[in-house]
């Protein structure tokens, strides 16, 4: 096993990303010792989004800089389900000491996939022992990195439904986003440049930006500056002036046109990070304009509106399925919706959402077709078309790894399956289950693994 080093259950989850050694893929549900941040402009953050920085900055080497100006970006986002799975990133944080969320999905991978495993510096004599006896360990290529932790810092915060940067000092308590994620999807968005080369395109930040030593210096690092530690040979880790989420952007190709849909929430994330930083406020047209730039898209379709994304459909991974020949697997909820609080108004949302999502694919000429999913389902964050779908290399058959879940075992549970395989095996789809508890972390199978080839 190569290595390198580089400096559900019955009842709901509940998504808290900013409590000890959170590992939630959800929005924030509690901040504790918050100050809301309206004159980080006026020199509380003397960076700026569009200055040139290092990608390996680090809490010692002074670099004020968050952020890369985007380079010449002449390159290809292949969409995920041309890719032929021949090489993948995973990721832990400082809260597992041993990948049991992935393990389901490494053993259905196929038998020529390269795993880049990346493990906090501390965790490496436990992922040794786990990995050693599995069939797959020749396969994984353990990256260390360092989590960043730094005692007594002062973190601000890109939460997704507000407009200003959150300031919380970590004297009493860790932040989860400290530690790394178990969410690579959510790390970067992949593409190929003319070269051959791999470019892994990351935002300004994951979830904060931190002071580089303590709450009285007044520079501050990327939460996500460790990705640093993929940058080899081959690949090429390129930071983008945008605050999103992997899992919040889906790109495809259609008619020739290479388009980019993007959740709203990271919109509004990035008009914050422009704001704390550039002290400029900048409209949602000009942040569209920014990721068709950065993404190099003929299009860029905003989904959400002006509203935060659904609590349980936070991400657009979880609520459309991008597939070839222009086809759009959308989630359909099937069954009795509930009448009472507190689970009636989040389904209404999600509903609203899923109504005003279809008719924007269909003007953009997709067929969509449905996935059905239970209401229960829906509550506990299991969502069918937060799949992954390649291209196996060895036969060229469409391929797709569909999560199934443990707790789902009524007998409409059966039939959403069973409905849902033979909708997929109908696009000329070999379907493989993956059984995953991802749910209870608020996450799914798409969300763990980012293929880069």
């Amino acid at each position: 096993m190569p290595q390198t080093t580089c400096r559900r259950t019955s009842k709901r989850p509940k998504s808290h990303p900013c409590q000890h050694h959170s590992t939630s893929r959800g929005k924030h549900a509690l901040v504790v010792a918050v100050v809301a941040l309206s004159a980080i402009a006026c020199g509380l953050l003397a960076v700026s989004l569009v200055g040139r920085s290092d990608t390996s900055t680090s809490p010692g080497n002074g670099n004020t800089h968050v952020l890369h100006e985007t380079q010449p970006h002449r390159f290809r986002i292949v969409p995920e389900y041309e890719r032929l799975m021949e090489h993948v990133v995973l990721s832990l944080s400082s809260g597992e000491d041993e990948p049991k969320y992935h393990h389901e999905i490494i053993s259905r991978l196929p038998g020529y996939t390269r795993i880049d495993l990346m493990v906090p510096e501390g965790h490496l004599d436990a992922i040794k022992s786990w990995t050693k006896d599995k069939p797959y360990r020749d396969r994984i290529r353990v990256v260390s990195y360092d989590p960043q932790y730094r005692n007594g810092a002062r973190l601000y915060l890109l939460l997704p439904d507000e407009d200003q940067l959150v300031a919380v000092d970590t004297e009493d308590y860790r932040l989860g986003s400290q530690y790394g994620t178990i969410w690579a999807q959510d790390l970067f968005e992949v593409a190929i440049a003319l070269d051959g080369r791999t470019l892994l395109l990351t935002a300004c930040a994951h979830k904060c930006f931190q002071g580089a030593r303590d709450r009285r210096d007044r520079r501050v690092i990327s939460d996500n500056a460790y990705l640093a530690c993929l940058d080899t040979d081959d690949v090429e880790v390129r930071r983008l002036p945008l605050a999103f989420k992997g899992g919040n952007i889906l790109v495809d190709e259609l008619a020739g046109r290479r388009i980019v849909f993007c959740g709203y929430d990271s919109v509004r994330s990035t008009r914050t990070a422009w704001r704390a930083f550039e002290g400029e406020t900048i409209s949602d047209d000009k942040v569209a304009e920014m990721v068709q730039d950065g993404l190099n898209a003929d299009q860029v379709v905003i989904v959400g509106g002006t509203h935060s994304q659904p609590e349980l459909m936070y991400h657009l991974d979880q609520s459309m399925l991008l597939l070839p020949d222009g086809v759009a697997a959308v989630p359909r909820i099937v069954g009795e919706r509930p009448r009472l609080e507190p689970d009636a108004s989040p389904i209404r949302q999600v509903e609203a959402f899923l109504n005003a999502l279809r008719p924007k694919l269909g003007k953009l000429g997709y067929r969509v077709v449905n996935i059905d999913t239970t209401v229960q389902n829906v509550l506990h964050y299991q969502h069918y078309v937060n799949a992954i779908p390649f291209v196996e290399r060895e036969s060229g058959k469409r391929t797709i790894l569909l999560p199934s879940f443990p707790d789902a075992t009524t007998e409409q549970d059966r039939a959403v399956v069973q409905k849902n395989t033979k909708t997929l095996e109908s696009l000329g789809y070999s379907v493989i289950h993956v059984p995953t508890r991802a749910y209870e972390l608020t996450g799914g199978i798409h969300c763990l693994i980012n293929v880069l080839k």
